[in-house]
């Protein structure tokens, strides 16, 4: 900005990063010849820096791990559940109903659910032990690598 800018009236300021004149002390500077304390206007950082970002630190290892598949008992036995269930409700829909029977077809579909159920849910579990004795006898090796990051 040059003088003639300037509105009238107004004194002319130096920039910031002007050096002071020669024998003149520093703003803030005391009068003595002992080191000046840094004061906050001179340790703040110019409104245009942008903040100083440092490089990640990864470290990174690496380890032999031993890899064993297994098999998911909860979902094979929740659809033996559903299955021996659903059965056994469709099997006892086959069967006729005797004129004076003590129970009506909907208790009779009912018992026979949880009979079914109950049916399904340990040959699930049969099925479930058989299989994770067969996938246990896959293991392998492998490289397992660690990164962190800092």
């Amino acid at each position: 900005m040059s003088q003639s800018d300037l509105p009238t009236g107004l004194p002319a300021r130096e920039p910031a990063d002007a050096a002071p004149a020669a024998g003149a002390p520093a703003p803030g500077a005391p009068a003595s010849g002992a080191p000046a304390a840094p004061t906050p206007e001179s340790t703040a950082s110019a409104p245009g820096d942008a903040p100083v970002e440092r490089e990640p630190i990864v470290e990174v290892s690496q380890r032999e791990v031993t890899i064993e598949r297994s098999v998911r008992v909860g979902r094979i036995v929740i659809g033996g559940i559903v299955a021996g269930a659903v059965i056994a409700m469709l099997a006892c829909l086959f069967f006729p109903i005797e004129e004076g029977a003590e129970y009506t077809l909907g208790q009779i579909v009912g018992f026979m659910a949880l009979i079914g159920a109950a049916i399904g849910a340990g040959l699930a579990g049969l099925v479930a032990i058989l299989l994770g004795a067969a996938v246990r006898r896959q293991r392998g090796t492998g490289i397992a690598i660690q990164s962190d990051v800092r």
